[in-house]
């Protein structure tokens, strides 16, 4: 094919080997021609295509036609520049002709920095098979004047036939997912991270020595948003589709990653509250697909045994006495659920890089079913080492208090086990590393983690659970008092939640169930009804969290955990979305206490065993109390909805928040300038004269930065459709690749005809046209926008130096160094949007614990407050 080149500028023309760059010149970056530009606006060299990338420093540009891509590097060296000289008028994927203006250049600013103005225009040799140059116009030439027309031979991409099987060639495939942990893994260096995980829209890696990251490639990949650092933490921003990603740079990994200890550098560690936010998210995250496939099983389940579709498998019984559907539907719908304990177990040793195969076999133990066998002895008869079993608890006896037994016992459905379990793997398995001789090592150590690990969590930490256990059960039980007018639940439904974090809930309601519904005659029961409006209240907090969001991978997320809380499994929403949220997870817990207080004045008994979730009415006796129990459930779900809806927002308004954060440094620095004489209404007036600037001119900047929020929204929502419409090609892609793949291996089977129909469908299927229908959408949105989006920049540039200003100025006003500790206080409240979006993390500020030992040491000398 015939390629041609134009002049995108007024300029003198040269050969490519012309070039005074050597690397240009010997061709290394692909054949091409070399300008000097003589004006600055710079336009498309190319007579039709579009802008397929454009350099962070904005002094390159690759441009694109037919699959050729062709590069406009402007300036040598002007890398460096960091973008000043240029002013970009076109974004990627944009469609260009000559007419387009891509960029403006001030090249006597380039000059003045000592730098060549030359700019090479070359092919990118990806597609490419050969080119030659058939013409190149040396000399002057005006905008829009053919330059140069060059000969290209493109990468045969049609299939081919085989003459020997008449079969075309099927071309290759592979996962975009893959790609991009293959290259991530290359731009970080597979041995420059010490850990990489994911949260819900970032790939996160622990680096090494950050000089190694090539910023700029991870950048170019299409997946990639953006990309933060945090510390020695490489975060890449993706979106919904980070866990993809992850799951192939585990594959690639193949499990035996290791790290050369000559490589190792000190890392630079993030606060302790950024730090146990990480570890929460590294254990946590990993959890949720488990959560919600066995919490959809549960929902399934139980609805199919309430329209009497399924047997009812009674807790405790045999799942081999129904029929086969039946039983295995139970198995699917519990074993995720009591057995959660050993997948924290092993997600902590994972995120702690330790032995995950002990901690599987650990995680086993502790849940092990020959915990729950043997011939027990009555609980007044038995003694140390006895085998008891009932409702409180089965397993060997190491003592009793009254008829309270405190056992080794296993602990299905708990995490905290779990997760202390793992971390003392871990620590064991280093310290016994740092003594124990390599000849041995691999005979013993394994053994000795296992014993120690196994035999304190049995015998020290059981029993100390036991006591809370026995204690919040006996607690829950006074809860149902009359004289307490429904008081006594609403706190029980408080607090219930939490006791499901904990793993002592199991034991808790099993108390309650024993002492009431359990009992012949029956004694009726409010509190049993009560665990399943603490769950709806939790189910509210999500649709609350689902309503307010606009963030459309949790928005699709929530609905999917709330679907599987109505049928009674909340840990999808507990664990994926309240809890690491922390608001809705209080407003959940309140809104829980509003529907235990109704339900006990109302008096709302259970009588006999229910169904979970939604089927829980059928415990109640009459329609009326049946109904009332729905509604109590519907205000619950209400309140906590609009709880979380009032208290919690993922963008806040930067003004507000700004202002109210600041009483923390205000009082801080009231009592150490009240320390230098001065009097609390001098303080106030000069500390207010400060502030207020920067305050006044956040409240003045409110409109841009709600026309900002508008236009993100906006934008969030198309390049989720994009997302969309990507995985559903890559999605089916995937599927034709391997059903031609199958065929192909299989040709005694199929006709010559029907394998090469499959191979076309493979090689031809894609969704560019819906893609690029949403692609421009998105182009026009980010163009009608861009006046708009810079003048934010520069807003947000311009606050920026303004309250490091501030900063400045009361460090200075009152010598108070760690003043500066709050900076993060005023990022936060400035860059609300872009945390709400992800694009940045939001920032941990105030005193350090020493800082605030010494604050509090000057303000007791001085009899402050």
């Amino acid at each position: 094919m015939e390629f041609k080149i134009y002049a995108p500028v007024d300029c003198d023309v040269k050969p490519i080997e012309e070039c005074t760059d050597k690397i240009f010149a010997q061709k290394l970056l692909g054949e091409g021609l070399c300008i000097i530009p003589k004006n600055s606006d710079f336009y498309s060299p190319l007579e039709e295509g579009k802008v397929s990338l454009i350099f962070e420093t904005k002094h390159a540009f690759f441009m694109e036609y037919d699959e050729i891509k062709v590069l406009m590097h402007i300036g040598m060296d002007t890398v460096g520049l960091q973008g000043k000289p240029f002013d970009v008028k076109v974004i990627e994927k944009e469609k260009v002709s000559l007419n387009s203006k891509i960029v403006g250049v001030n090249l006597k600013f380039i000059e003045k920095q000592n730098l060549s103005i030359e700019t090479p225009i070359v092919f990118e040799q990806e597609n490419i098979e050969s080119i030659v140059v058939k013409k190149i116009s040396k000399g002057f030439a005006k905008k829009g004047d053919l330059i140069g027309v060059f000969e290209i031979q493109k990468k045969e991409l049609t299939p081919k036939i085989n003459k020997k099987t008449g079969l075309k060639n099927l071309n290759s495939f592979k996962s975009k997912y893959v790609l991009a942990g293959e290259q991530f893994l290359k731009d970080v260096g597979e041995s420059n991270f010490s850990q990489v995980y994911n949260c819900m829209t970032r790939l996160r890696f622990t680096v090494i020595d950050k000089q190694k990251v090539k910023e700029a490639e991870i950048k170019k990949n299409e997946l990639v948003r953006g990309i933060i650092w945090n510390g020695n933490e490489l975060q890449i921003v993706i979106g919904g589709e980070v866990y993809k990603v992850k799951d192939e740079i585990t594959n690639i990994q193949n499990g035996v990653y290791g790290q050369s200890h000559s490589e190792k550098k000190e890392i630079q560690k993030p606060p302790l509250a950024k730090t146990l936010m990480s570890i929460v998210t590294g254990i946590m995250v990993p959890q949720i697909p488990m959560l919600m496939a066995v919490g959809l099983f549960a929902a399934m389940q139980a609805m199919l045994v309430q329209f009497g579709v399924l047997q009812a498998v009674n807790e405790g019984s045999n799942p081999g006495n129904v029929d086969l559907i039946s039983g295995l539907f139970y198995i699917m719908s519990k074993v995720g659920l009591n057995m959660i304990g050993v997948m924290f177990c092993y997600s902590t040793v994972k995120y702690f890089k330790g032995n995950t195969i002990l901690a599987i076999l650990v995680g086993l133990t502790l849940t092990s079913r020959f915990l729950f066998q043997g011939i027990p002895t009555p609980i007044e008869e038995a003694g140390f080492g006895d085998w008891v079993a009932g409702v409180k608890g089965t397993g060997w006896l190491i003592f009793k208090i009254g008829d309270y037994p405190i056992l080794v016992k296993a602990y299905e459905g708990s995490v905290l086990p779990f997760i202390a379990s793992g971390i003392l793997i871990v620590l064991l398995d280093k310290w016994i590393k740092t003594w124990m001789p390599s000849v041995i090592d691999i005979i013993f150590r394994g053994f000795i983690i296992y014993a120690l690990t196994i035999l304190p969590v049995l015998f020290i930490l059981g029993p100390i659970l036991s006591f809370v256990e026995m204690g919040a059960s006996k607690v829950a039980v006074a809860l149902e008092n009359p004289k307490l007018f429904g008081l006594g639940v609403a706190l029980f439904t408080f607090l219930w939640t939490p006791l499901v974090l904990t793993g002592i809930h199991g034991a808790i309601i099993m108390s309650i169930l024993v002492s009431t519904i359990m009992q012949n005659p029956v004694v009726p029961s409010v509190l049993v009804g009560a665990v399943a409006i603490a769950a709806f209240a939790q189910v509210g907090a999500a649709l609350g969290v689902a309503l307010i969001t606009k963030n459309s991978q949790l928005r699709s997320f929530s609905w999917g955990a709330i679907i599987a809380g109505l049928f009674g499994v909340t840990e999808p929403i507990i664990y994926g979305i309240n809890l690491p949220k922390g608001k809705p997870f209080v407003a959940g817990c309140i809104a829980a206490a509003f529907g235990g207080f109704m339900a006990g004045i109302l008096k709302l008994e259970v009588v006999f065993p229910a169904g979970m979730g939604i089927f829980g009415f059928s415990g109640m006796e009459t329609i009326t109390k049946q109904m009332l129990y729905i509604l109590d459930w519907i205000i619950t779900i209400a309140i906590a909805a609009g709880l979380t809806i009032l208290i919690y927002s993922e963008k806040w308004d930067e003004f507000k928040y700004t202002k109210l954060k600041l009483k923390k440094l205000n009082k801080i620095l009231t009592n150490v300038l009240v320390e230098q004489g001065l009097s609390k209404e001098q303080i106030k007036e000069q500390i207010e004269s400060i502030e207020n600037k920067y305050l006044n001119e956040l409240k003045t900047n409110k409109e841009s930065f709600d026309k900002y929020f508008k236009y993100i929204i906006k934008k969030n929502k198309l390049e989720d459709k994009i997302s969309k419409l990507s995985n559903l090609e890559e999605k089916n892609k995937k599927r034709l690749f391997a059903k031609a793949e199958k065929m192909i291996s299989k040709q005694d089977k199929y006709s010559i005809e029907k394998i090469n129909d499959s191979i076309q469908k493979s090689n031809d299927y894609n969704l560019s046209t819906q893609i690029n229908k949403v692609e421009n959408e998105l182009i026009q949105l980010v163009k009608e926008n861009q006046e708009m989006s810079n003048t934010f920049e520069i807003c947000i540039e311009k606050l920026t130096k303004n309250y490091k200003n501030v900063i400045k100025e009361l460090t200075k006003l009152s010598n108070y160094k760690e003043v500066e500790m709050f900076e993060p206080l005023f990022f936060n409240g400035l860059n609300s949007i872009k945390i709400n979006f992800g694009i940045y993390d939001q920032q941990n500020y105030g005193l350090t614990k020493s800082q605030k030992k010494d604050y509090k040491k000057m303000i007791k000398n001085n009899g402050g407050n």
